[in-house]
C-alpha cells in the first residue's frame, strides 16, 4: 500500500514521459516516510475525452489510495508533496490534482506472489 492511480488527459503525450511521471511519483511517495519501496503500486491511465471547467484543458489527477488510520494531517502532507512533485513537472496548462482515499483496512485483502 498505497494504490497511486494517475488519470491524465491524452492530449499531454506529445510532451510526456509515462516512466518518469510514474517514477517521480513512486519517488514522492517513498520520500514521505509513509510507506516501504515495495509497497507502492503507480498506475497510470489516460482519457481521451475530458472537460475542465466545462471547456477542453489538459488535466492530470492522481488519486492515493491507502490503508485506513492515517489522520488528515499525514494525507494532506502525502498530497501536497505529490502536488508539488507533478507541478515541477511543467505540464502544460494543465489542470494538476491530488486526493487520498481511505481502504478500510478491515476488508481490503490481497495476494502477493
Amino acid at each position: 500500500m498505497p494504490h497511486a492511480v494517475i488519470e491524465y488527459s491524452r492530449d499531454l503525450e506529445r510532451n510526456f514521459d509515462a516512466a518518469a511521471l510514474m517514477l517521480a511519483v513512486h519517488q514522492s511517495l517513498l520520500d514521505s516516510g509513509e510507506f516501504g519501496e515495495k509497497d507502492i503500486k503507480v498506475r497510470l491511465y489516460p482519457c481521451d475525452h475530458a472537460l475542465v471547467a466545462g471547456a477542453a484543458q489538459a488535466f492530470v489527477h492522481t488519486t492515493i489510495y491507502l490503508l485506513s488510520g492515517r489522520n488528515k494531517a499525514v494525507k494532506k502532507a502525502i498530497t501536497l508533496g505529490l502536488l508539488e512533485i507533478l507541478a515541477g513537472l511543467d505540464f502544460e496548462a494543465a489542470s494538476i490534482s491530488v486526493d487520498a482515499r481511505d481502504l478500510d483496512r478491515e476488508v481490503y485483502s490481497k495476494i502477493t506472489g
